[in-house]
């Protein structure tokens, strides 16, 4: 099973990776995969230009040369797709939305329908919008979609606490890797 990973965080190995990470454990518990992943901090990619040459291209890629040919590539071959980001202001990371943004040169149902997504997803006071974005445009290609949000903050006081101290929600994201790797391994056997 090919999966790819798309990390949304600057920071490495903080809440939204390690609830990945846990997803991922559970994964792997069911068969062998192929993980790859994309820190969208850490790549060298250009906001979408807007100017249509994708709709053109029978490549189906952008005409923008960067790091999302990589990310175009593991992306039609995946078989699940996982999205981790922390909110920023209520919404995903620019980092992620720029790779998402990026999408549009391969916005089609041959490209995005019968995936598996998993959203993961940390935030401080609201997920909201980032929750009905994924919900609609995964709704639409035809997608089967799985969302984890956790708050990790401390409504009393305002402080920040780390994903560690929520173990049912590590436990949830755990299990989910169970449910999507074996799922997806008998799809595939």
């Amino acid at each position: 099973m090919k999966t790819i990973v798309l990390h949304g965080s600057p920071r490495k190995n903080g809440n939204s990776d390690t609830l990945a990470r846990h997803f991922l454990d559970g994964m792997k518990t069911g068969s062998k995969h192929a993980i790859k992943h994309f820190y969208a901090n850490d790549l060298n990619i250009k906001p979408c230009q807007g100017c249509e040459s994708c709709s053109d291209n029978l490549a189906d890629y952008c005409v923008i040369e960067d790091d999302m040919q990589e990310i175009y590539r593991g992306f039609i071959d995946a078989e699940v797709v996982v999205f981790a980001t922390p909110m920023y202001w209520g919404y995903m990371t620019a980092q992620l939305k720029t790779v998402v943004d990026r999408m549009e040169a391969i916005a089609s149902q041959k490209y995005f329908k019968g995936k598996t997504y998993i959203v993961l997803a940390t935030y401080r006071h609201h997920v909201e919008s980032t929750v009905a974005f994924f919900k609609r445009i995964i709704g639409f290609f035809g997608g089967d979609l799985h969302v984890i949000t956790c708050r990790t903050i401390d409504p009393a006081n305002g402080a920040d606490k780390p994903i560690t101290d929520f173990p049912d929600v590590l436990k949830q994201a755990y299990e989910l890797g169970r449910e999507i790797g074996a799922c997806v391994h008998s799809k595939t056997s």
